[in-house]
């Protein structure tokens, strides 16, 4: 229950810098993906059932927050937490460059199928335009979060891994 409720401070409060600080940091018009970061990080850290369910509900707050069709980021969160925490079940957690190589491909087709799904059928922009534009600045800017949002979502697992430790006292 101690995770459940850290996990949706974490959730909120991400989803609130997003919406307020994040546009205000915008390079060259693009901003950071935080969600897809914490996503990920977790997934590595607590497996492919935990990372799926949580990237799921952080999906469902980002469609619920301005999405165009609800459940479309919440499958997307599903499946790149799913997949994310499946190779990495026996993974050292404290080694930083792993996540880091790991947020760099994974956002780069995460930008791809919201580029397929959205953009390319509502009649949008060309490819390479989006793709130089929009693809490759979001998918660098995400990349700078994933050391230090890595290293947060670490300390917050072991901490709380810590407290809900069983005490063997017999």
């Amino acid at each position: 229950m101690l995770r459940i409720g850290i996990l949706t401070v974490i959730i909120l409060v991400n989803f609130t810098l997003q919406a307020s600080l994040f546009p205000h940091l915008a390079i060259l018009g693009v901003t950071p993906d935080s969600a897809l970061v914490l996503i990920i990080s977790y997934a590595i850290l607590r497996g492919d059932i935990e990372g799926g369910i949580f990237g799921f509900f952080v999906g469902l707050v980002q469609d619920l927050m301005g999405g165009r069709v609800i459940g479309f980021y919440a499958l997307l969160g599903f499946i790149v937490g799913f997949a994310c925490g499946k190779p990495f079940r026996d993974f050292f957690k404290d080694n930083y460059f792993l996540p880091f190589f790991v947020v760099i491909g994974v956002s780069f087709v995460y930008q791809l199928v919201v580029y397929v799904s959205t953009v390319m059928f509502l009649g949008g922009q060309d490819f390479w335009f989006y793709l130089r534009v929009i693809i490759l600045p979001k998918t660098i800017y995400t990349a700078s979060l994933a050391v230090p949002l890595y290293g947060f979502m670490h300390f917050v697992n072991s901490k709380i891994e810590k407290w809900q430790e069983p005490i063997n006292e017999i």
